[in-house]
């Protein structure tokens, strides 16, 4: 049987819902790393959020799916603290799950999933406007 991080118990990993992505945005935004929080757009740096970790119904983190400069596929995670290791690690395995689960063949191209990033953040752009 795995131990788990007693401070852990009570935090929830589940996939994203609809629900979930106005909390996903204001913690994106409040991030400390990202220097475009003045800035109302999102970009495709947003991401596709795949996983959220909940405390007591309130998101204090989500992992998502996004590409890097070399145009690679990347799980990263945004968390209200930056300082839990466990809660990253679950965020992503949840999300590579969830990912690979989504969009097969994704070895072989990341297309589908380029677009669904860009038209993700394109519908909420225009829905925040």
């Amino acid at each position: 049987m795995k131990e788990q991080d007693p401070k852990c118990n009570h935090i929830e990993f589940r996939k994203v819902y609809l629900s979930d992505l106005n909390a996903l945005i204001r913690l994106y935004k409040n991030q400390g790393q990202n220097q475009q929080s003045a800035v109302h757009q999102l970009t495709a740096n947003f991401g596709l959020p795949l996983s959220v970790a909940l405390n007591n119904k309130e998101v204090i983190g989500f992992a998502f799916a996004s590409f890097n400069e070399l145009d690679e596929l990347m799980l990263s995670t945004h968390t209200l603290s930056s300082r839990d290791a466990f809660i990253d690690q679950k965020l992503k395995a949840e999300a590579e799950i969830t990912l690979h689960t989504t969009f097969t063949g994704l070895k072989q191209d990341h297309t589908p999933l380029k677009i669904a990033i860009e038209q993700l953040v394109s519908w909420l752009n225009t829905c925040s406007n």
